[in-house]
């Protein structure tokens, strides 16, 4: 096996200069619900579920005609049935829920409180060369 010495293929590095960088702390718990996503999701697809159920029940309540008592009585029991813990689950979900919005939010505006207190202006490059005088050698 040979190996490749060849060193015509050079990589070509572009910079841009970029004037300021954030760099934003962020807690564990914090980044565990972005990683896991809102606790309360599973809440929201169940509520969905049973609402669905319950609305397909009344519309077959309202325009079946039923021979047997007992069907229209399961189909009346799943419908009330479905709707309470639909609403009660859709309730749960809007109370708990933790937006990961608010969470972006949070952790977006540490940087504004702290912006006066870190921020160090450096001078410019350009300003250091014509004044040789704000570099000094030791000794």
């Amino acid at each position: 096996m040979e190996k490749n010495t060849n060193t015509d293929n050079t990589l070509l590095v572009r910079r841009g200069r970029v004037d300021s960088v954030n760099l934003y702390e962020v807690k564990e718990n914090e980044l565990e619900i972005l990683e896991n996503g809102e606790e309360t999701v599973i809440q929201l697809n169940f509520a969905i579920f049973l609402l669905s159920i319950a609305f397909s029940g009344i519309l077959t309540l309202c325009s079946a005609t039923f021979k047997s008592k007992l069907l229209e009585n399961t189909f009346l029991f799943s419908t009330i049935i479905g709707a309470i813990l639909g609403v009660y689950l859709l309730l749960m979900w809007w109370i708990g829920r933790k937006s990961i919005k608010k969470i972006i939010k949070t952790i977006k505006n540490r940087i504004e409180i702290d912006e006066e207190k870190e921020t160090i202006e450096l001078p410019n490059i350009e300003s250091i060369e014509k004044n040789n005088d704000l570099i000094k050698p030791v000794g």
